[in-house]
């Protein structure tokens, strides 16, 4: 059969392309988040901690004593450093002149993704950073809540199950030691241990909107300790590498952000033919409470 002109050598169709960019980014950050923020004054930041611990024997007197004193202790002073995280982006002036696709200005289109990138980084430096003083051409590291956790550390032998049982025994030792009032009220899981949390056969787990702040429902645990939020977290420790993956336990109000630099866009300088940029903040975790806290690693998470 004879064919006139056909699509396959028609050279002026349009393009089937649809002008809207998908960007499936992982920007879950509960900590950047939901913890609040304070100001930090130096890039050594401190702050002062009490603790007295409950009695273990009874106290009886006789009569007629004389008074006897023991040593009295101060409140300890804790301590963190600020550290200095960036985003940066660069587009070509030729990149920014062409139409695009889904994208009006693709200068600003990678100036959001670096603010993206800047509270990604922010929220693993808060898990899982090692601290540093740091020193000339060697940056500062904040200490991050699993390196600070060490009061309520348990390591589980490697494959350790994750039970009901396990997870109400770490809420336990923190009561214990701090009392009702200061156990936490939300647990951070990598998925793994996430799964294994909803495999509870207890009736205590329930869906909640957690006060409007997360786009997203969180499960939350009603314990004999408390009401706990569980988190499944991207950057808590889940390699089965020693020590193991670990289950994190914090009361968010005794957590901070300590700003001695907010988040700020800089526009730099040009150099050649492009438009460059960053962003930059300088941060620091505050942890008023170390003790309310508990640590656990060693978990199988299949």
């Amino acid at each position: 059969m004879a064919w006139g002109q056909i699509t396959y050598q028609d050279s002026t169709r349009k393009e089937s392309v649809l002008d809207l960019l998908t960007d499936v980014s992982s920007n879950d950050n509960p900590l950047a988040t939901l913890l609040g923020t304070t100001r930090a004054g130096n890039t050594l930041h401190e702050f002062p901690e009490d603790y007295q611990a409950r009695p273990t024997a009874v106290r009886a007197q006789p009569e007629g004593r004389e008074y006897t004193f023991s040593d009295l202790t101060a409140p300890s002073r804790r301590v963190n450093f600020t550290q200095i995280i960036d985003a940066t982006f660069r587009v070509s002036n030729t990149q920014r002149a062409i139409d695009h696709y889904g994208v009006s200005d693709p200068f600003e289109y990678q100036a959001s993704k670096a603010l993206f990138d800047l509270k990604n980084n922010l929220e693993y430096a808060l898990v899982r950073g090692s601290g540093a003083s740091g020193s000339s051409g060697v940056a500062r590291q904040m200490i991050g809540i699993e390196a600070v956790t060490t009061s309520h550390y348990t390591a589980r032998n490697s494959g350790t199950s994750l039970s009901e049982g396990e997870f109400n025994d770490a809420l336990n030792d923190v009561w214990t030691d701090v009392g009702s009032q200061h156990t936490p009220d939300a647990v951070l899981a990598p998925m793994g241990l996430r799964r294994a949390i909803s495999r509870f056969t207890g009736e205590n787990t329930r869906y909640v909107d957690f006060n409007g702040k997360l786009d997203r429902v969180v499960d939350q645990y009603t314990s004999d300790t408390g009401v706990v939020n569980i988190f499944a977290h991207k950057d808590v420790s889940s390699s089965n590498a020693t020590p193991g993956p670990a289950l994190l336990g914090i009361k968010l109000d005794y957590w901070k952000i300590a700003y001695l630099r907010e988040p700020e866009r800089v526009e730099l300088a040009k150099v050649g033919s492009d438009t460059r940029g960053a962003w930059e903040l300088e941060a620091s975790l505050e942890y008023r409470g170390e003790r309310t806290s508990f640590r656990r690693t060693g978990y199988l998470t299949s």
